[in-house]
């Protein structure tokens, strides 16, 4: 979990799931172009600048990594129907914006001590699911690939999105 690594976490504690004084979460995506617009989502502009890494570590650049999630690690999958009444969770409650209300379920779920992490559709488009996964100890990341205004993934978030991609550096796409 070397800092800026495939698994490093950041300083936590403003995001949807978390609550860093119990647990780190990793953030995933189950596509990577939903992964993209979990990141970059709410900018209406895209340009690259916006792929420098984190300013608290100089050189840093953001990557799309690809991860391994064994069988065995269970997750609360809250797109299904029969889950979230299991939970008693309302699907009003696990997309709210509200981040203290999805924190509150997020431990619920973290204390019942069943899964590895919870999976629940994007704000952004229903299609991508987002991953949070709070036992790390048994992935691994199979594959890094820089992200560019040209890669696929971005490409596709933004054409889903709806979003302006900075066209000064952008090749012609067919």
């Amino acid at each position: 979990m070397a800092s800026g690594g495939a698994l490093y976490i950041p300083s936590q504690g403003a995001g949807r799931l978390d609550n860093p004084e119990v647990y780190r979460v990793l953030y995933l995506g189950d596509s990577p172009a939903g992964a993209v617009a979990e990141v970059f989502g709410r900018r209406y502009h895209w340009e690259s600048k916006m792929f420098r890494g984190l300013p608290t570590l100089p050189g840093s650049a953001q990557a799309l990594a690809t991860y391994e999630v064994p069988d065995r690690c269970a997750i609360s999958d809250l797109d299904d129907p029969h889950q979230l009444i299991e939970v008693e969770l309302r699907p009003s409650r696990v997309i709210t914006r509200d981040y203290r209300v999805t924190q509150a379920w997020a431990l619920d779920l973290y204390r019942r001590g069943r899964w590895s992490g919870v999976r629940w559709w994007s704000y952004h488009d229903s299609r991508w699911m987002s991953i949070g996964l709070w036992d790390l100890a048994s992935i691994q990341c199979v594959e890094i690939a820089p992200l560019t205004l040209e890669h696929p993934a971005v490409l596709e978030a933004s054409s889903v999105l709806g979003r302006v991609i900075e066209t000064k550096t952008l090749k012609k796409h067919k």
